[in-house]
């Protein structure tokens, strides 16, 4: 058995920043990532003639200081997305066509209903202490359920629903059942709202697929990538994995 000083559990940006640092601090350091690969939720999928698709996160949005500052630090350009024209959405098997952020080709009663909705969304944003979240007003009450159950609660229109569940996976690249509510609000409360943190407008993104910089693959010693063979709590058989 290896001893090392400090064990980091995930291999997204955040564990992979957070080994790097140790590492860089004379650390020694194990780090730990149940996935046959590292980059969390930036995944990128390379086609047989070497096109590269983002299937995850790939934006950068007001606010996300961290992820500008070490994009800066690996040199990672960024580019404005290609905006320009319609945007088309799929709802019932029906094609929607339009420009902005709203697709007015909905029936009314799924249009109102979801401006009211996303106007409360901001409203709610705006309650959110920046630095500390958990001092908001209502912090237990929204950290309580998740974002696809308040979207359940308060979208009456079966369009408003899918259509904001939607636009909000492809922020979070998670289903809203999967995101706590508070969360939610306050990330989106630092990007100044939710029009602002969807990826409607010429955001920048990274310059190259996003998982394939990750911070550290150059940087990572090899010997911080090592197979481990474990066993799973819900079943009896031994999987092999990369840590």
């Amino acid at each position: 058995m290896t001893e090392v000083d400090c064990c980091v559990v995930g291999a997204g940006f955040a564990g992979l920043t957070a080994a790097l640092r140790l590492k860089q601090a004379g650390r020694t350091v194990a780090l730990l990532e149940a996935r046959d690969r590292v980059g969390g939720r930036t995944f990128t999928e390379v086609l047989p003639d070497g096109t590269w698709i983002d299937r995850g996160g790939a934006w950068i949005g007001p606010g996300q200081d961290r992820i500008k500052a070490l994009m800066v630090e690996f040199g990672v350009d960024e580019y404005k997305e290609y905006v320009d024209g319609n945007a088309m959405m799929v709802l019932d098997g029906k094609q929607h066509r339009y420009s902005g952020t709203i697709p007015w080709a909905m029936s009314p009663w799924a249009i109102a209903n979801l401006g009211a909705g996303l106007l409360e969304v901001e409203l709610m944003c705006k309650t959110i202490p920046f630095d500390a979240p958990w001092e908001a007003k209502k912090a237990v009450e929204w950290d309580r359920i998740s974002l696809g159950e308040w979207i359940n609660r308060h979208m009456r229109s079966k369009q408003a629903r899918e259509m904001l569940e939607m636009a909000l996976a492809g922020i979070y690249t998670s289903t809203g059942a999967e995101v706590s509510l508070l969360w939610a609000l306050h990330q989106m409360g630092r990007a100044a709202g939710l029009a602002s943190s969807s990826p409607t407008g010429a955001v920048p993104r990274m310059l190259g697929c996003a998982a394939a910089w990750a911070p550290y693959t150059g940087r990572c010693p090899p010997n911080w990538l090592r197979h481990c063979i474990f066993r799973s709590r819900c079943t009896s058989s031994r999987r092999t994995t990369m840590v």
